[in-house]
């Protein structure tokens, strides 16, 4: 295969920085990644993109102000690896805004191997006016599946919203409040299905306490994605890693993940220092090295060793406060047996 162009302005392979049983993150441009990976290998890849705005990531190695035709064609590259590296039956999940969700969900409908499954809109705080248009008030999720192969949907649930000041419902459920009876919580309130219309989310946003400033996805984003469309076990691709929100996820609901960011992994690293502590050792796990080429991962693998990247690993120290996200956001959703 022809190695994939990329937005990058140089030659960023990716560099393996931290594995464990659990995960492998690596740091380095995406496609350069995606191009060392076996077909058919992972279950189920989520991607939150840079949105082409003009925003700063302070990085020299990445630009996000691209022509449209050129961010297009940036963005149809890893989406065909994407598909590439899914088995049949998994499942791709897009995370942008409306506009390049409608032309690039119209790409992933002319091809073949694709299934369009929804678009899952995710309210976002409203902002201020806008002249001459409306103002956006949500961001969406395009849900694809590959075919041929079984595919893995299970129903997530979240707890039915209530009233601030007196804690009651706030919805009447249409006279059908009596179905959800056998869900509900020890308080007498209701875990209800998902649909898709996400309204108990906020905007991505920064947080400004942290000297590495990036943009947060709400961990109860990822978090419902994994439930839905994966089970234990099963291997989680995310090449834009950002502040490690999916592989947070991942690891609170046991799913195994791959992690690629090209700019700095400070904050993923925390992040899993913070909430789980960070494997001290040399290990890939076994069903994540069986999703990259041979070659590829014995050689990174001996450079993690010979050039003693594991001390990166070690001197990562935890958020001395753990930034509220990881609490607020965490576990708001459920899948229930019964």
């Amino acid at each position: 295969m022809v190695p994939s162009k990329s937005n990058t302005n140089g030659h960023y392979p990716p560099r393996l920085v931290y594995s464990s049983e659990e995960g492998a993150l690596f740091q380095g441009d995406c496609v350069e990644l995606l191009n060392q990976m076996v077909t058919n290998s992972v279950d189920m890849a989520f991607v939150d993109p840079p949105f082409n705005l003009g925003k700063d990531y302070e990085t020299e190695s990445f630009t996000d102000s691209l022509a449209d035709e050129r961010y297009r064609n940036w963005c149809r590259t890893w989406l065909l690896q994407l598909i590439r590296v899914l088995r049949p039956g998994g499942t791709l999940l897009l995370y942008h805004w409306p506009k390049w969700l409608i032309d690039l969900g119209a790409y992933l409908n002319s091809v073949p191997s694709m299934k369009y499954g929804s678009w899952i809109a995710v309210n976002m705080k409203a902002g201020f006016p806008i002249r001459n248009r409306l103002h956006p008030a949500h961001y969406g999720i395009l849900y694809y599946t590959k075919v041929g192969g079984p595919s893995t949907f299970n129903v997530v649930r979240y707890k039915a919203p209530v009233c601030r000041h007196c804690g009651k419902e706030l919805r009447d459920y249409g006279g059908y409040r009596g179905k959800f009876k056998k869900y509900e919580d020890d308080d007498g309130i209701p875990w209800v299905q998902i649909s898709d219309f996400w309204q108990d989310t906020r905007p991505a946003r920064q947080d400004k306490s942290r000297k590495v400033q990036i943009t947060e996805l709400p961990l109860h984003i990822p978090e419902r994605l994994v439930l839905m469309a994966s089970n234990p076990g099963d291997v989680i691709l995310d090449v834009f890693g950002g502040s490690g929100s999916t592989f947070h996820a991942c690891q609170l609901h046991s799913r195994r993940w791959i992690g690629c960011e090209i700019g700095d992994v400070t904050a993923i690293m925390q992040r899993l220092c913070t909430v789980f502590g960070l494997a001290d050792g040399i290990v890939v796990g076994t069903e994540i090295g069986k999703c990259f080429k041979p070659t590829f991962i014995k050689k990174e693998v001996a450079a993690f060793v010979d050039e003693d990247r594991i001390s990166v690993v070690k001197a990562v120290e935890p958020f001395k406060e753990v930034p509220r996200s990881f609490n607020e956001d965490g576990s708001k959703s459920k899948v229930l047996g019964f």
